[in-house]
């Protein structure tokens, strides 16, 4: 008796976690911009698509120079979307990011472009800038519009634990 049910424990335990062990790793898949582009445009926006679904605790950095450029982040599925509040300036830009993919795996990356715009257009940006400063100020992304993207693993993982410790202390408190 105590080795069937033993076996069948066993049997459930396997049954439920191979399908949490076929999800892969989330990888970065593509990036806007590209790892090593040379952007000649304004860029307000990094976008960056995984392989896989990814939790609303993502997140991205930009840095230029150690100075942490701020971003408004979103995660939409496999999307993670960082908005800045003007476009960059000429330079070179690091991208950092964290992420927990759909099987709950951290993932951290890191890649760097540059941002060489012609003076024309940096010349243009400047009189912009004074006309309208205050009005430039985004709002801080809502946290509770963020969606909520659970992940079972880990819970499903401590619940198989605790009944296979369960069964196996009525198993072998039988045999004495």
């Amino acid at each position: 008796m105590k080795k069937t049910v033993l076996s069948f424990v066993f049997l459930l335990t396997v049954v439920f976690q191979l399908p949490l062990f076929a999800f892969a790793h989330s990888e970065l898949e593509s990036a806007t911009p590209a790892e090593g582009e040379k952007v000649t445009t304004d860029l307000e926006t990094v976008v960056l698509t995984f392989s896989t679904k990814i939790e609303s605790l993502s997140t991205i950095k930009l840095k230029n120079d150690n100075k942490e450029i701020p971003l408004q982040v979103s995660v939409e599925d496999d999307q993670m979307i960082g908005k800045m509040n003007a476009p960059l300036e000429n330079g070179n830009y690091t991208v950092e990011y964290k992420v927990i993919g759909a099987d709950s795996h951290v993932i951290e990356g890191n890649y760097t472009f540059s941002v060489e715009r012609p003076e024309q257009a940096l010349q243009e940006e400047g009189q912009e800038k004074q006309e309208d400063d205050a009005e430039q100020a985004l709002p801080e992304a809502d946290k509770k519009d963020q969606p909520k993207n659970p992940s079972y693993f880990a819970p499903l993982t401590i619940g198989l634990v605790i009944l296979i410790a369960i069964v196996s202390f009525f198993a072998f408190r039988r045999k004495r």
